[in-house]
C-alpha cells in the first residue's frame, strides 16, 4: 500500500504561498484605498482651516462682502439758505436761520465780495459809476446777475469812507440770485404789481415820468449805533417793481 504522508507534506508549501499572495494583495488594496481617501478628503491648501469652501468663496468675492463704512469727514459749514437785507446791512443765514455772515454798509467790501463770490460760484463783473465830482463820489460796482454792491471811491479832500453817510449801497433786480433767495423788508418783491406795493403803505411815493418810485422808512436814513442806516427805495416800470435799493434817502 502506498504511504499518503509524502503527498500531504508536498502540498503545504503551495498552500502557504497562496495565503501569502492573498495577504499581500489585501495589503496593497488597503494601502491604495487609504491613500485615495486621504487625497480626496483633504481641504485645499488655500482654504482656511475650519471654514467651509462656500464661506471661503464668499469671503474672497468682493461683490458678496458688505461695503466698508465711509470714513467720517469734518462737518462743513452750513450752506447759506438765503440773504436777508436790513437797514444797516445784509446777512447770510443757514437752514436753521442762524447768521453765518454779516456785512454792514461801512464794512469790509473785499470780505463781502469774496463771500458772495463763493456763494454765487462766480466773481462779479466790475465797473465804475461816475459821481458828480464834488458832493457825490464815484462808486466801484460789483455786479452779479440780479444783485449789485456799490462801494464809494472817496473824493480828494472829501469825507472818508468811514465818515460818509453812504459808503456803500445795494441794488437788487431779482428775488433769487443763482438759487439763493434774497429777502427785502416790508414784503416788497421784484415783479410785485404797483397796486400791491401801495397796499404795503410806503412812506413816500414820487412820480418819475409815469414810473412811480416808492420809499419805505424814509426817516431812518442816517446813522444807527454808529452804522449807516438806509431806507428801502423801490423803482417801477409803471406796472411792477423792477429794482429795490438799500440807499440813503435825503428827501429828493
Amino acid at each position: 500500500m502506498t504511504d499518503p504522508t509524502p503527498a500531504t507534506r508536498d502540498r503545504t508549501p503551495l498552500v502557504l504561498g497562496i495565503v501569502a499572495a492573498v495577504l499581500a494583495v489585501a495589503v496593497i488594496i488597503a494601502l491604495v484605498v487609504l491613500l485615495t481617501r486621504g487625497n480626496g478628503g483633504s481641504e485645499p491648501a488655500s482654504q482656511t482651516p475650519g471654514v467651509s469652501s462656500s464661506t471661503s468663496a464668499e469671503a474672497s468675492d468682493p461683490a458678496g462682502s458688505p461695503s466698508a463704512p465711509a470714513t467720517p469727514t469734518e462737518s462743513e459749514a452750513p450752506a447759506a439758505a438765503g440773504i436777508t437785507l436790513a437797514a444797516t446791512g445784509l446777512s447770510l443765514t443757514d437752514d436753521a436761520g442762524s447768521s453765518t455772515f454779516t456785512y454792514d454798509w461801512n464794512g469790509d467790501m473785499a470780505g463781502a465780495v469774496s463771500t458772495l463770490s463763493e456763494l454765487f460760484g462766480a466773481a462779479p463783473k466790475e465797473r465804475v459809476e461816475k459821481g458828480n465830482g464834488s458832493s457825490y463820489p464815484d462808486y466801484t460796482v460789483y455786479q452779479w446777475p440780479g444783485i449789485a454792491l456799490y462801494d464809494m471811491n472817496p473824493l480828494e479832500g472829501g469825507p472818508s469812507r468811514d465818515d460818509y453817510s453812504q459808503p456803500s449801497y445795494l441794488r437788487l433786480t431779482s428775488n433769487d440770485v443763482d438759487g439763493v433767495p434774497v429777502t427785502a423788508e416790508f414784503g416788497v418783491r421784484i415783479g410785485m404789481p404797483i397796486a400791491d406795493v401801495r397796499a404795503l403803505d410806503p412812506g413816500v411815493e414820487v412820480d418819475r415820468g409815469g414810473n412811480p418810485r416808492f420809499v419805505f422808512a424814509p426817516d431812518r436814513s442816517g446813522f444807527t449805533d454808529g452804522k449807516p442806516a438806509y431806507s428801502v427805495v423801490v423803482d417801477t416800470d409803471g406796472e411792477k417793481v423792477t429794482a429795490i435799493l438799500y440807499y440813503y434817502y435825503s428827501g429828493r
